[in-house]
């Protein structure tokens, strides 16, 4: 017995974001057939990563690890920028970084960050 579509739309931001994330085509295909297995949505970008259920603590630890050494204002303002960018111009996205590069470069945490590689040591973040 083959796959049905469940008879829905895709709802929530997805009509949004989908397309913008996977193209026209794909998002167009999923919402006809309602089918997106695990290896087609990572080859599509949709997943970051594809791995098996053995490996799924490790992999998601290494990246949490990963993403908690970024200084929290790094991680806040990028969220952001971003975010803003899927309805912005390139110009304009650019003068939000450059803003941003000028605030984040002044911080507690920036000044930690270049401290803590002169002493060769993990640097500790406050969000400051």
């Amino acid at each position: 017995m083959g796959y049905q579509q469940a008879g829905q739309i895709v709802e929530n931001g997805g009509s949004y974001y989908l397309p913008k994330m996977v193209g026209l085509g794909r998002a167009l295909e999923f919402a006809y057939t309602g089918t997106l297995d695990g290896e087609r949505a990572y080859d599509w970008g949709i997943l970051n990563y594809y791995v098996t259920s053995e490996e799924l603590e490790e992999t998601t630890r290494g990246l949490c690890d990963r993403i908690i050494s970024t200084p929290p204002m790094v991680q806040w303002i990028s969220k952001r920028i971003m975010r803003a960018a899927l309805d912005s111009s390139l110009e304009t996205t650019m003068v939000m970084t450059s803003n941003a590069g000028g605030i984040l470069s002044g911080s507690e945490d920036a000044r930690e960050a270049r401290e803590a590689f002169r002493e060769k040591r993990a640097p500790v973040f406050k969000g400051r």
